[in-house]
Parts: C-alpha cells; structure tokens; sequence
C-alpha cells in the first residue's frame, strides 16, 4: 500500500453525483427498491478511467496490478450498505482488486479502523519486511486493515517476493558493470520505485538493503 492523491472529479459526478444520491435516499425511504442501474451509476466508464489513472491501474490497498487479468472494481472506502449518501462521493471511490474489495466488504463502517491510503501514509502505519505488510506494534487500525483485507495472503506474498528477487538480480548486475554502465542501471533501477510499479512500497523498503 501506497499513499494515493485524489485527482480531479470527473464532470459526470459533478453534474449528477446530487441527483444520483437524492434518487437512491428517496427510494430507500418510500421502500420501494432502486433498479440496478440506479445503484450502480458509479461504475460509469468515465468515473473508472480516472480511478484507474490515479491508482496507477493498481488495487489501492494491495499494489496489485489489475488490467492485465481482470476489470477490477470500483471500491467504497467508507461502505456505501452502511451510509447511501456517499454511494456516488468521489473522495469515497478507488480501484480494487476482487480479493481485496470481497474481504473488505462492509467491515469498516464509517472508515472507522482502517487505514485509508488517500488519507493516512501508509509508511506511518505499516512494516513492509521482505514480502510481508505488517502492522506496526500498537497501531490497532493497521493491524484491522492488514487481518481484514489479508494483506499477506499465501499468493500476494509470493508475487512480492519475485519483486525482490529481480530487484535482487539487478543489484548484482550492477555491482558487476563497469564503472560508466553502472550509473545507468542505477537510474534505470531507481524507476522501480516509481508509483506505477507493482508492490512499490515493498520495493521502496528493501532495495536500501540490498544495495548496501
């Protein structure tokens, strides 16, 4: 997990983002049921775009890449089954992988106990050592979040380490190049810290150790 920046509200949901909201809450209090796609407007191709531009195409909470093996979904930060009116709330929408948005679910109501990476930095709450995310001694939200969305699960865990593994490979061909190629892979290394990289905080902790 990585500390995310809002980008700019699509024109879609300033426009409708009100009337979209309004129509769900006076559903919900005539009880008569919304249709699918009145629940669902915030899925729209131009709300995605930029969620998917913002996140780098990564789930905002495990760094997984998403694109390349699957849609991924338009994630609630704070529920919207636990408060309707932030269903179609920008600063309350991110990408996420299937995994993470299905172990998420309605857990943290009201964003109460859960490490938000658009809000909170990540590197203030978490120890990323080798391929695990843990929770820092003491920090009760970390440790929700990492239990909640099992941050170390056996598959994410695995995907980390082959990170570090290729980091690892390219530290030693550097250390092996001469003198005016080794300034290049350097830089050329130093890319893979970069927001868009797969498991960049994981890389962004280790590879200090490994080019000591």
């Amino acid at each position: 997990m990585i500390k995310l920046k809002k980008l700019a509200e699509p024109e879609i949901l300033v426009n409708h983002a009100a009337a979209w909201t309004k129509t769900l809450i006076e559903k919900i209090a005539s009880g008569t049921p919304a249709t699918d796609g009145e629940k669902s407007r915030y899925r729209h191709a131009d709300i995605k775009k930029v969620l998917v531009k913002e996140t780098n195409g990564k789930c905002a909470y495990c760094e997984s890449k998403l694109l390349h093996v699957t849609y991924g979904d338009v994630e609630h930060i704070v529920p919207k089954s636990t408060k309707v009116d932030v269903t179609f709330e920008w600063s309350n929408l991110t990408l996420a992988c299937d995994v993470c948005n299905t172990n998420k679910s309605d857990k943290f109501s009201h964003g109460v106990g859960f490490v938000d990476p658009y809000v909170d930095d990540p590197v203030d709450h978490f120890n990323f050592v080798g391929g695990l995310v843990l929770a820092k001694p003491g920090d009760h939200d970390a440790r929700l979040t990492e239990e909640t969305l099992k941050l170390n699960r056996t598959e994410l865990v695995e995907r980390r380490n082959q990170r570090i593994r290729y980091l690892r490979e390219q530290v030693e061909v550097i250390r092996h190049a001469p003198a005016n190629l080794q300034q290049v892979l350097i830089a050329s290394l130093q890319q893979e810290l970069d927001d868009d990289k797969e498991y960049a905080a994981i890389a962004r902790a280790c590879l200090p150790c490994l080019m000591a």
